[in-house]
C-alpha cells in the first residue's frame, strides 16, 4: 500500500512538473540557461560579440536571424545571471515590414496577440517606439509568470527599424525583483 502511495505522488509531482510552461527559447536555444552558457551557444550559430556595447549582464552580439544582419541585446539577472530577454534589433536597411514580422510571428506564436498604438519611452535608451504587439507565450500555472514575445516598431534616434524581445517570465521577473531590492 505504501508503495502505491508513493508512486501516485512521484506521478503527481512529475504530472506538475510536465504542466508548467517550458522555457522560452531562442533560435532554438532554452533561455533558462546562465548568460555564459547562452552566449557560447550563440557563438555555435555564428554570432559575434560586439565588446563595444557589452557590459555587466547585457551583451551584444551581431549576426544573421530569419536572414538579416542583426544585433542581439541579451540580457540576465545580476545574481543568478539566468537570461532574462534577447532583443532583436534589425536594421533601418532590413527588407522585412512591420506587417511581413507580425504575419510571421503569428504563424509561430498564434493569431492571439495584443496591438497597442502608443508612444513610449524604453528604459534608459532614446528609443521611442511607436506601434507594437505582443504575443504571451505560455503562462506557468505553477508562477503565473508569463514568456511574451513582442514586435515594436522603432522610430526617432533609433538605429533600429523593428525590434522583436523575447522575454522569459520567471528570469524576468528575477530580474526585476533584484533591481529594485534595495529599495
Amino acid at each position: 500500500m505504501k508503495k502505491l502511495i508513493v508512486s501516485i505522488v512521484l506521478f503527481l509531482l512529475v504530472l506538475a512538473g510536465v504542466a508548467q510552461t517550458q522555457p522560452l527559447k531562442f533560435m532554438g536555444i532554452s533561455m533558462n540557461c546562465t548568460m555564459s552558457t547562452f552566449s557560447s551557444k550563440l557563438k555555435g550559430k555564428g554570432f559575434l560579440p560586439d565588446a563595444n556595447g557589452s557590459r555587466d549582464n547585457f551583451v551584444v552580439m551581431k549576426g544573421i536571424f530569419a536572414g538579416e544582419r542583426v544585433k542581439l541585446e541579451v540580457t540576465c539577472a545580476s545574481k543568478t545571471h539566468m537570461v532574462s530577454s534577447v532583443l532583436v534589433c534589425f536594421n533601418r536597411s532590413t527588407s522585412y515590414t512591420y506587417e511581413q514580422l507580425k504575419q510571421l510571428l503569428s504563424e509561430k506564436y498564434g493569431s492571439d496577440y495584443q496591438e497597442y498604438n502608443n508612444l513610449k519611452e524604453e528604459g534608459g535608451y532614446v528609443k521611442y517606439v511607436t506601434d507594437y504587439v505582443e504575443w504571451k507565450n505560455a503562462t506557468d500555472t505553477v508562477t503565473g509568470d508569463c514568456n511574451r514575445v513582442v514586435l515594436s516598431k522603432c522610430s526617432y534616434r533609433s538605429t533600429s527599424s523593428f525590434v522583436i524581445s523575447y522575454l522569459d517570465g520567471r528570469n524576468s521577473k528575477t530580474e526585476a525583483v533584484e533591481k529594485f531590492s534595495d529599495f
